[in-house]
């Protein structure tokens, strides 16, 4: 048995070894434990994990809920105020995407490849957009410039709506989070009508932080227009 707890020994450094290998010296993923969880990313390098938990109590309150200067403001810098990056051929190909893609000059470099965007930040519009269109009586108003008040017909307005809600279905299935919650009761919320056991949503996370990947995005940014 002595050979077999050496044995063990030497698998445990050895895989120890391998993960300190991936991981970068910040602690952050390298390229070689990102690509065995993710498909390619030219924003590897800006991926870091924090542990985060979830502020999500029955009654939420939130600078991203409700409508108004102040709300539009918040959801403006996580996902509006957020440039197209430019990549490479070579990154393309390793992206699998259509050699058809448009092909654009970085304004920065003078160098040429295909505008692209970050999918959580497209998700993010989405999301904004639900939201928008929940409180429609103050979004339609063309002066505001958002898509609900900009959209050509009722018709144009559900499509893009239709899009959102299956673009956020398929990346929640697809992540397929797996964290656990309970259920309590929240004494310090009864005078708001919150009695009885309620499910507890704020638990832990482990998270990729969103400054990181929104920095990394707008330095490399090649476009800003939405056209």
């Amino acid at each position: 048995w002595i050979w077999l707890v050496h044995a063990l020994l030497l698998s445990t450094s050895v895989t120890f070894f391998a993960i300190s290998l991936c991981m970068r010296g910040d602690g952050s993923p390298g390229h070689g434990l990102m690509s065995k969880i993710s498909t390619y990313s030219p924003l590897f390098p800006a991926v870091k994990y924090e542990l985060k938990k979830y502020d999500l109590a029955p009654i939420t309150k939130s600078p991203y809920v409700g409508f108004g200067p102040e709300v539009d403001e918040a959801w403006d810098y996580i996902a509006n105020d957020i440039g197209d990056i430019m990549i490479t051929e070579e990154e393309r190909v390793k992206l699998g995407l259509s050699p058809d893609s448009l092909k654009v000059q970085n304004p920065k470099t003078g160098e040429w490849g295909y505008r692209a965007g970050v999918e959580v930040f497209h998700q993010l519009h989405c999301l904004n957009l639900l939201r928008q269109a929940l409180h429609k009586d103050y979004y339609e108003k063309p002066e505001l410039g958002g898509d609900v008040g900009d959209a050509d017909s009722p018709e144009d307005l559900f499509g893009h709506l239709d899009h959102c809600i299956e673009a956020l279905r398929q990346n929640l299935m697809c992540h397929g989070d797996v964290s656990v919650f309970t259920f309590r009761q929240f004494p310090e919320l009864a005078d708001q009508g919150i009695e009885g056991n309620w499910p507890d949503f704020e638990i832990n996370h482990m998270c990729r932080n969103f400054e990181s990947l929104r920095q990394w995005n707008n330095e490399h940014a090649a476009a800003w227009d939405y056209h």
